[in-house]
């Protein structure tokens, strides 16, 4: 951020539009530069108008305690008494705020009128925002600077000062191990978070001790749950609890160790991520946890059903910010589940001012360009509904389809749900019962086991019987038969489209 800015301001650039999660952190980095720079530096907010923040007599733009945004920006556009960087604060809630009344037209207005006094008198305005969404009206006067969370080396002094600070009269085991493992934890954090975080620890435990790690990323799940659209997922299923799909297994076998440092010694590329297309109930999200047990990684599961908030700006400025989030938790796998359902119609005509076509553009050049090692999984149960360009490769590196189990997978399915409920295979799992489930997904396998388990259970709790299923077969109907043109033209287009996951 700090280069960025330098040939920003050396390049006397007027207005800045300083993203961040980190005002207090921002504006001080902000200001040591600027000073180093022979800038005056000036804080304003809405609740107290303009403040010095340099050493020194000078006096302040206006009369130094104008709240009015309009009166705040007038004196801006007239202050030449010396060389400055002015810092203003909450631009993007002010704005939002005075979108819907005759205000914004005037603000709007004054902001143009401001950047052109600032190019005759040198001086420079930077508006900090939590948001990278500028106002449409004004983007073509205002420069955007995106300030990242700290990186690891940003984390660990932000560590070491803490613990200098607050920890000389505490237990506190703070080796290098230890130190390594709280900065890389605390990956996606905030300074504040990180801090509150030690804190909290600090006190539970009357000290700096072994649990500090885990109460760390206990904070650090609380983080990712309050950018809404993001999930932290548990998981606990293996390779094992799959049955058949032994292409795809194969596939992410191969892939295992290519977030590790071995893969990283080699030269290996790190794996974008993979599309899983299939009908509805045939593993698929049970595949996605999977595939973050194989690689070893955290799951966080990205609701893209929540992005649209109902201000102007909020949606694409919730789709950046979870961006942001799930990136800095890298290295990590990135789970959408039917995809399909979110961006589905954004190339036709829009009722939306064009915030959903915004929001998938933003997205698809997300999967195009992101640097960081992020695992997408995406599934949907039919891409036809997606427009074309989401299906080009570079944005995953395999699409997969996964049909309708074949005779041998549906035994292996029945073994794996029998042995999930505690029941003998043996007896039960006959060729004559596997042809009875030909076109049943594996969710609907599962649910002949159960329902033959009621009926076992309600007929004196006695063992589940061959009867039973075949029982339970004759009243659940699958999804392919209900519905069977639309699921073979589903299974047309994936066995035409796509690799075959079995």
């Amino acid at each position: 951020m700090e280069k960025t800015l330098e040939i920003r301001l050396r390049s006397k650039c007027e207005m800045l539009w300083v993203s961040t999660l980190e005002e207090d952190r921002t504006a001080a980095r902000i200001q040591a530069m600027a000073e180093a720079m022979a800038y005056t530096v000036v804080d304003w907010k809405c609740v107290s108008g303009f403040e010095a923040r340099s050493q020194g007599k000078f006096r302040l733009p206006g009369d130094g305690q104008c709240t009015n945004i309009d009166q705040a920006l007038r004196a801006i556009a007239e202050y030449k008494q010396q060389r400055a960087l002015i810092i203003f604060r909450d631009m993007h809630l002010l704005a939002r705020r005075l979108e819907n009344s005759p205000d914004y037209v005037a603000i709007a207005r004054r902001v143009k009128e401001v950047s052109r006094a600032l190019r005759q008198n040198g001086n420079t305005v930077v508006f900090l925002a939590s948001s990278s969404v500028m106002p449409a009206e004004l983007e073509e006067y205002l420069t955007l600077v995106e300030v990242p969370l700290p990186d690891a080396d940003e984390r660990t002094a932000i560590v070491n000062a803490w613990i200098a600070a607050n920890c000389s009269n505490v237990p506190c085991q703070a080796g290098d191990e230890k130190l390594h493992q709280l900065a890389t934890v605390s990956s996606g954090m905030t300074s504040r978070q990180i801090q509150s975080a030690l804190a909290m620890t600090v006190v539970k435990n009357k000290g700096l001790g072994a649990q500090a790690v885990d109460d760390v990323l206990a904070e650090k799940v609380a983080v990712v749950k309050t950018s809404e659209l993001l999930e932290c997922v548990r998981v606990g299923e293996k390779m094992e609890d799959v049955g058949g799909l032994a292409a795809i297994k194969d596939y992410l076998q191969k892939r295992a160790m290519s977030f590790g440092r071995a893969a990283e010694r080699y030269g290996l590329p790190k794996p974008k991520g993979i599309l899983i297309v299939g009908i509805p109930g045939t593993g698929k999200s049970l595949l996605a946890k999977i595939i973050a047990s194989v690689l070893h990684l955290a799951l966080l599961r990205f609701d893209l059903g929540r992005v649209h908030g109902s201000l102007v700006g909020e949606s694409e400025a919730r789709m950046r910010r979870a961006l942001v989030i799930a990136e800095s938790q890298a290295p990590v796998v990135i789970w959408i589940d039917e995809v399909e359902k979110a961006f589905a119609g954004v190339s036709g005509p829009s009722g939306d001012s064009g915030v959903g076509q915004r929001i998938f553009g933003h997205f698809l050049t997300w999967t195009q360009e992101r640097t960081k090692p992020v695992f997408l999984v995406a599934t949907a149960n039919n891409l036809r509904q997606l427009p074309l360009e989401f299906l080009r490769r570079g944005r995953f590196d395999e699409i997969f389809f996964v049909d309708l189990p074949t005779p041998q997978e549906r035994k292996a399915i029945l073994e794996v749900q029998l042995r999930k409920y505690g029941l003998p295979a043996r007896g039960l799992i006959t060729d004559d019962l596997v042809s009875r489930l030909d076109r049943y997904t594996g969710a609907e396998i599962e649910c002949v086991i159960t329902e033959a388990m009621f009926e076992a259970f309600s007929d004196n709790q006695r063992p589940i019987a061959m009867r039973d299923l075949e029982a339970a077969t004759a009243r659940i109907v699958p999804l392919a038969d209900q519905m069977r043109d639309e699921i073979e033209a589903i299974r047309a287009w994936g066995r035409a489209n796509a690799r075959s996951a079995s």
